[in-house]
């Protein structure tokens, strides 16, 4: 499953997948709390682990064993059902990051926490839109945007810092994915080619990209 979740997410965005995301994996919570120091936040399913000195750039991804078996039962790939998404949502989301960090760093670009956090919320909806059109659900093709964006909650851990990150990655994300929902319904190459070009730029030029469009819409 993380396999070909990672290789949708790829070939959405037509980057190479050089590194395996299976290979970076660690699912034993203790393990990644002790790599991690303080950077794993207590009662989470999902951290993607970085450290970066004159050697070069380490990684490691924590998804929780117990979510993914329960996602390998289930196969959502095959069959999605909307109690699931929460779980699915959670390893997108770890996928995002990962593929993200590396894809920057052969570019030898820099990635803020905060184009990380908007990118996942991104990846999280076209990922299961793009599911959703396959399984034919109408139900959860309606619901998504509404379910992912607006009915949200945040870790009750997060600082004022980062609780101010994650909302305004959802809102940015929110207002993209808005415009893009009807495009991958009627013309699904349109809006691969918008997230390609949006992809590849700057976070700047991406919260410009946002408003820009927004601004389109609302004229």
């Amino acid at each position: 499953m993380l396999s070909k979740l990672q290789r949708q997410l790829s070939d959405i965005y037509q980057v190479d997948r050089a590194y395996d995301v299976r290979d970076y994996l660690i699912t034993d919570s203790t393990l990644a709390t002790i790599i991690g120091q303080d950077a794993m936040m207590t009662n989470t399913d999902e951290t993607l682990l970085v450290s970066q000195d004159d050697d070069g750039l380490s990684l490691s991804l924590f998804l929780d064993s117990a979510m993914l078996d329960r996602l390998e039962s289930a196969n959502p790939l095959d069959c999605l059902r909307a109690e699931l998404l929460d779980d699915l949502w959670k390893v997108l989301e770890g996928i995002s990051h990962f593929n993200c960090v590396v894809w920057k760093a052969t570019q030898d670009r820099t990635v803020t926490l905060l184009e990380l956090e908007l990118q996942g919320e991104i990846d999280k909806f076209v990922s299961t839109m793009l599911l959703a059109l396959a399984q034919a659900d109408k139900e959860l093709l309606n619901g998504l945007h509404g379910w992912l964006f607006g009915n949200v909650s945040y870790h009750d851990g997060l600082d004022d810092e980062q609780l101010n990150r994650y909302q305004s990655a959802n809102d940015y994300a929110a207002r993209f994915c808005h415009g893009l929902r009807q495009q991958l319904i009627d013309n699904d190459q349109l809006a691969l080619s918008e997230l390609r070009q949006f992809y590849r730029l700057q976070l700047s030029d991406k919260i410009s990209h946002i408003h820009t469009q927004a601004w389109s819409r609302s004229r």
